[in-house]
């Protein structure tokens, strides 16, 4: 395509808008090959983003302005068709130039508006300016005989043609300055990272429409655009803008392909070092942001590597990008305002940085899980505890009552009773001693189920209650209270120990865990019943032989949910 429209222009020389100048002629070469050839690339590189078709359409716009001369007829066959296209296509570049700088370098044109505007200019460029006037001219008929027959030709009427001409070119003026307009608002408005990003192309966006609308203004007494009537330094002007177009669009492939290349090293010196929430010490080192967040999506919400709780909604000072991978979201990253307003730097990040994100992902969903799993079992211990208690209760109040109450009759009827009636009397002793033992065994066994006191007194309460049944010696016990699955589970661990043999006892609160040490003389103590217990609420139990017979075990329990040793939790009383 290139090496024709060179041909067209060398049979008609001073009829291109390039002129007669050979190196006009290398440098539209040029100009096309680095356009097309950027296009490629970008096409490889990222073939999702239609940027690199619109440089290709740009390329190839460029060489169609030079097909409307009489150079046409060296296309041969094709000489009439090339020839009606250069008439519709001659001056259609600006639009397909904006397209692209519009688009830089998401590849799409978000604003509904700029899409209106680009399909504004397409109908007077291309419409008005382009197939107006070809429906009405016929340049065999005006003195150019070498010139090939106007497909586009409806009737030959030289006075309609011009009046349009004039009429698309008012039009195209107006919208070359609407655009301009656009592009320097949008320069104004831009964060200063997303000015260093796209203000380049904004920039020689600008400039090409001023030469292209001092171009309109030049060429509106002669009633058309293009061919000789080009001023060569507006050519040039236009040209060397649509070159520095295409050179922004390689220098941003390179700085990508950097920006990855740094990526890609973080991730890999963190994967090395395999620190967990590495992730965001390396990217905020590389973003030079040092309060930089990361949050994934966690059940619903959005959480640290550790769990924490992040707040992604954007504040003053403070914005947030989303990384998304194959319409998964990755993370959300917290930052400051206009770090990352650069389209590439967030794909960049992503591409460079998805393995280390998304290990830390599931690293964070894992825990989650491993949480929401303890959590459970906590609560079925708590389940558990609350039915002893019941059971505790019912026992108390219901058959402990009643056989109390049947002792008391037995008395009762005992002083009734005739003294000449020694057998009767015997019988009462003994069923009055039966209720008094079954009484005692219903009482040991509620508080083996669950020992009131621990309730209403605390866990030195209630060791202090079980060293008067059982061989038990407290050296220290912690002062206040404590939550009441840790007061549980250090008694039960307690009372076991206790009822193995002589048991001292140390019990102290060391920052926010309890810790238990119990020394039983010479016994052997299993707690194997209580590891599991001991485990779901987040604890250590371990128990070491003595060389004397004795054990030695050492209990060691988070106080659950940040409870203090003095705080008191409620619906402790007993009523």
């Amino acid at each position: 395509m290139a090496w024709l429209t060179m041909r067209v222009v060398a049979t008609s020389p001073g009829f291109s808008d390039s002129g007669e100048s050979i190196w006009s002629e290398v440098a539209l070469v040029c100009t096309v090959a680095l356009l097309a050839s950027v296009g490629i690339v970008h096409r490889i590189a990222r073939p999702a983003n239609p940027l690199g078709w619109l440089l290709i359409l740009v390329a190839s716009l460029l060489l169609a302005t030079e097909w409307d001369i009489p150079g046409a007829a060296a296309a041969e066959s094709l000489s009439a068709v090339m020839f009606s296209v250069g008439l519709l296509l001659t001056i259609a570049v600006p639009v397909a130039a904006m397209w692209a700088v519009l688009a830089f370098q998401s590849g799409r044109v978000d604003g509904r508006g700029e899409r209106y505007l680009l399909l504004a200019g397409a109908l007077v460029f291309v419409g008005a300016l382009g197939l107006a006037p070809a429906l009405f001219f016929d340049p065999q008929a005006h003195g150019c005989s070498d010139c090939p027959a106007n497909l586009l030709l409806v009737r030959d009427d030289p006075a309609v043609a011009a009046a349009s001409s004039r009429l698309a070119m008012i039009a195209a003026l107006a919208w070359t300055v609407v655009m301009m307009v656009v592009l320097l608002v949008g320069l104004v408005r831009m964060s200063a990272v997303s000015r260093r990003a796209h203000g380049a192309v904004a920039t020689i966006g600008f400039l090409y429409l001023l030469a292209v609308s001092a171009q309109l203004v030049l060429e509106f007494d002669h009633g058309f655009v293009g061919g000789s009537t080009t001023d060569p330094a507006l050519w040039w002007a236009q040209l060397a803008g649509l070159a520095a177009l295409g050179a922004a669009v390689a220098f941003s492939l390179l700085r990508s392909r950097a920006m990855r290349r740094s990526v890609a090293g973080l991730v890999v010196d963190l994967h090395q070092e395999a620190v967990a929430g590495g992730m965001r010490e390396a990217l905020a080192a590389w973003l030079h942001d040092p309060s930089l967040q990361v949050a994934y999506p966690v059940d619903g919400t959005y959480r640290d590597v550790d769990l924490d709780a992040v707040d992604v909604t954007a504040r003053p000072g403070r914005t947030t990008s989303r990384l998304v991978n194959d319409g998964d979201e990755i993370a959300v990253l917290v930052h400051r305002t206009g770090l990352l307003d650069n389209p590439d730097a967030v794909r960049e990040v992503v591409t460079a940085a998805r393995l280390g994100l998304e290990n830390e992902r599931l690293r964070a969903e894992g825990l989650a899980q491993v949480r929401a799993l303890a959590e459970s079992r906590v609560r079925v211990i708590e389940a558990g505890d609350r039915e002893r208690r019941r059971l505790e209760r019912d026992l108390h109040d219901g058959a402990q009552q009643r056989l109390v109450g049947l002792l008391l009759g037995l008395r009762l009827l005992r002083s009734s009773t005739r003294s000449d009636q020694p057998e009767l009397d015997r019988m009462l002793n003994e069923a009055e001693t039966e209720v008094q033992d079954a009484v005692r065994d219903l009482r040991q066994l509620a508080n083996g189920l669950f020992p009131n006191v621990l309730v209403t007194e605390g866990l030195a309460g209630a060791c202090g209650a079980l060293s008067e049944t059982a061989p038990l010696r407290m050296v220290a016990a912690p002062e206040g209270r404590l939550p009441a699955e840790v007061e549980t589970t250090a008694y039960l661990v307690i009372a076991t120990c206790a009822a193995r043999g002589p048991t001292t006892v140390r019990a102290t609160v060391e920052g926010s865990r309890l810790k238990v040490c119990a020394k039983v003389a010479r016994a052997r103590v299993g707690v194997a019943a209580l590891e599991d217990r001991v485990a779901a609420m987040g604890g250590r139990i371990a128990v070491t032989q003595e060389v004397d017979g004795g054990s030695r075990v050492d209990l060691e329990l988070p106080l659950a949910r940040g409870a203090s040793p003095d705080a008191e939790p409620p619906d402790r009383a007993r009523k």
